[in-house]
């Protein structure tokens, strides 16, 4: 992933990644706040598999719809 802010990258001479760190100070990460398609996401992790299992039910009923048990 390529942050657009800064925050994602290399330092060559210290040969280390630098991770994303969130935003602090801010309640969402920039990047989250400013994707035009909403593919990025901020979500606890508790609540994200709640929603995903929730996806996945829907899915599931709507394959089922018309077909009996």
């Amino acid at each position: 992933m390529v942050c657009n802010y800064g925050v994602i990258g290399r330092q060559k001479e210290a040969r280390v990644a630098v991770k994303c760190d969130l935003c602090p100070g801010r309640e969402i990460p920039a990047c989250v706040e400013a994707c035009p398609t909403n593919a990025l996401v901020f979500l606890e992790v508790k609540k994200l598999s709640g929603v995903k299992r929730t996806e996945a039910a829907l899915k599931l009923a709507r394959g089922m719809q018309g077909k009996a048990l």
